[in-house]
């Protein structure tokens, strides 16, 4: 069996938001670039092709109308076409669509193979991000919560009773809050610099169901707050929640080098100082944690970072810590 599974696809590319967008195919390129010179397919990793989201996996989280509104905009629109605005930071194209179900898609085929055992975590290497889409609308660059929705698809499984989501992007996981906040079987960690672009997440909003952990940080943290927060308040909640199936949204913008993406929407810079080696700290914790209550289970899907060159190397060190995981255990068995 192997380690980890990266889940990608073409059709990623086809959302093309128009020149200057932050968020461009240039992202996926440069990632899957480096993760197929770095691993390839291997008795360690396995690379699959993300299917395409059914309609009930994104009616998880998502209202009917969001989901026909959204195929509706695309399918009026032809390659070549100017992006279409569907919020002030988020645009639209032909493909588009097809690419968010190939982002939900791959969430749940992650935590499907994850659960049924071929493979001990995932990799969803996919765009457009989710953390920002809400139940009804696109929001921050998103369309579909696709964290959300594999937390969701996973409690649909025998014996998964409890979730837990951390997302440690440098921004508030907004969209995933108001996707999970009236389900108690998920626990929701989001770490994010304060007074930043959404504006929201405060530490004294806990959510309807009280299963949000909202923690802001300052602009220019050290690396050492986040191993305090992780050792001091993530880590043991977690092992007091006891998941079966942990979700990390990684966004990699919270590296010291992403550039000041917002600032094309006239927003303050997130800045924060993590670099490859904290990143790769935070999953280790979390794979730790879940080899402790949940057999291992870990899909990461992908979120931000809009330096290339930065995430194209964090997503690099981020599959080589989730392959590593059992390297040891698999060595000592063959």
């Amino acid at each position: 069996m192997a380690i980890t599974e990266i889940i990608t696809h073409q059709d990623c590319y086809g959302h093309n938001p128009g020149e200057g967008h932050p968020e461009s195919p240039a992202r996926l390129k440069a990632i899957v670039s480096v993760l197929e010179k770095n691993f390839p397919e291997s008795g360690t990793v396995i690379w699959k092709e993300a299917p395409l989201a059914s309609k009930e996996q994104i009616l998880y989280c998502h209202t009917e109308s969001h989901f026909e509104n959204l195929k509706t905009v695309t399918s009026h629109l032809s390659l070549g076409d100017d992006p279409v605005s569907t919020d002030v930071d988020t645009r639209v194209s032909q493909g588009s669509f097809n690419a968010a179900l190939r982002g939900a898609g791959a969430a749940c085929m992650a935590v499907d193979d994850v659960y049924h055992g071929r493979v001990k975590n995932a990799f969803c290497v996919v765009r457009p991000p989710g953390h920002h889409a809400l139940k009804n609308a696109t929001m921050g660059f998103c369309l579909f919560g696709n964290a959300a929705i594999a937390a969701f698809h996973a409690l649909t499984k025998d014996g998964i009773d409890r979730v837990v989501i951390v997302d440690f992007d440098v921004h508030h996981g907004n969209g995933t809050q108001d996707l999970v906040e009236n389900n108690p079987d998920i626990l929701l960690f989001s770490t994010h610099q304060d007074d930043l672009w959404p504006y929201q997440g405060q530490s004294t909003d806990v959510g309807v169901c009280g299963n949000i952990r909202n923690i802001p940080v300052p602009i220019h943290s050290d690396p050492q707050l986040y191993r305090d927060i992780f050792e001091q308040k993530i880590l043991p909640e977690i092992n007091s929640f006891k998941p079966d199936f942990i979700i990390i949204s990684a966004g990699f913008d919270a590296h010291r080098d992403d550039p000041p993406a917002d600032q094309l929407f006239n927003d303050p810079a997130g800045r924060q100082m993590l670099t490859e080696a904290d990143f790769n700290w935070m999953t280790s914790a979390l794979l730790r944690v879940a080899d402790v209550h949940a057999n291992g289970r870990v899909v990461s899907v992908l979120e931000g970072g809009y330096n290339v060159d930065v995430l194209s190397s964090c997503c690099s060190e981020h599959v080589n810590t989730l392959s590593s995981a059992y390297a040891v255990e698999m060595k000592s068995a063959s």
